[in-house]
């Protein structure tokens, strides 16, 4: 039986791409849960493959992955099976998160436990490449003296405050590294891979004054602030750390500015695991009620801190002993059954044992 994915209309995910463990532009591929689902349902009897080598109109079912528009005008054949798998979080993609984009769907899959029903809605968790991460090791006194203070690794930004609704930490991220960056150079240090050219320019307003200003006076508004903004990150910037040493680098660091891209139930990505497997304790901002996945002695939570300034004061004055606590608590979490449930297997197969019961075939 054939089965199409269709994925967003880039190279790096067509051809099949999307189910590989390559890098993709000099970062991890987190495909391994797509490649996952690939495997289980091939074991039904059932062929998944993305669009360019399944059509849709050739599959008995078809997965949208944060793609919607395609199948508002998309005509189905009476027994094919639609289905949507909410992946990135509305902050990038909002139309995809729209209630009124789903009625095409038979059911969507989704992490959003807001969201999930048992019925239209189905979830599951942001699957983790859990089998890829090496065994914990456990943080002398001696490394703990060693180490530097803090570390963020980050290629993505927003250099203006969100709109009051928006659930986006990119503009949050932002004021801690120029914090840091300013306050405590020696103690903390910046990795990225660099941000978006376009991203540096924009700002609140700018709209207005484009309609109201010549297009000479705007473009050399927006170049101005764009250079001021682009000086302030490249003067912090290590530079990228290739894929397969992120969690080396890391651990050289006693702490991790985690913050999530955005504030969203259920959005749990690979940071934070990243932080515990590394054996370096993350000060985590993101999913509103972490503390009910990861255990609260896994972290710093960021919300306890007004400010960056006491945020370094806390971090700063903490002893080996306070710290090793939480070495402990993150090894009794990497080797616990409750991290399970984040596994790229667990999740494809909750995913899996709904489409195979839907299509009769168990």
């Amino acid at each position: 039986m054939k089965a199409t994915l269709v994925v967003l209309n880039e190279s790096d995910f067509l051809q099949n791409r999307i189910f590989s463990d390559l890098p993709i532009k000099g970062v991890k591929n987190y495909g391994y849960m797509f490649a996952e689902l690939r495997r289980q349902l091939a074991e039904h009897g059932v062929e998944l493959a993305t669009q360019d080598i399944h059509p849709p109109e050739e599959s008995s079912l078809v997965i949208g992955l944060d793609v919607v528009d395609f199948f508002q005008t998309y005509r189905r054949s009476p027994s094919q099976r639609l289905y949507l798998l909410l992946n990135e979080p509305e902050t990038y993609y909002p139309e995809v998160w729209k209630k009124e984009n789903h009625a095409v769907f038979d059911r969507v899959f989704t992490y959003d436990y807001s969201l999930a029903d048992g019925n239209k809605y189905i979830h599951h968790y942001f699957a983790i490449d859990l089998d890829g991460y090496p065994p914990f090791q456990h943080v002398t006194e001696e490394e703990f003296n060693q180490r530097k203070l803090l570390v963020l690794m980050a290629g993505m930004f927003q250099f203006t405050r969100p709109k009051s609704r928006s659930g986006s930490l990119l503009y949050t991220r932002y004021r801690s590294l120029r914090w840091f960056g300013k306050n405590m150079p020696q103690q903390f240090a910046f990795y990225s891979r660099g941000v978006a050219s376009d991203s540096y320019g924009t700002f609140r307003g700018l709209g207005v004054l484009q309609r109201l200003l010549p297009s000479v006076v705007t473009e050399r508004l927006v170049d101005v602030v764009g250079a001021r903004r682009r000086r302030i990150v490249e003067s912090l910037n290590l530079g990228p750390v290739p894929p397969l040493d992120k969690l080396k680098v890391i651990r050289s660091f006693r702490f991790v500015i985690c913050y999530e891209n955005t504030r969203a139930m259920g959005y749990i990505s690979e940071k934070i695991f990243d932080c515990i497997f590394a054996g370096c304790v993350p000060v985590y901002l993101g999913e509103p009620d972490i503390q009910s996945f990861v255990p609260a002695e896994c972290f710093i939570d960021r919300r306890k801190f007004a400010t960056d300034a006491s945020l370094a004061d806390f971090l700063t004055q903490m002893p080996y002993s306070e710290y090793a606590k939480y070495i402990h608590a993150m090894h009794s979490f990497t080797v616990g059954l409750e991290r399970q449930k984040f596994g790229s297997s667990a999740n494809a197969n909750r995913i899996v044992k709904v489409i195979l019961a839907d299509m009769s075939i168990v």
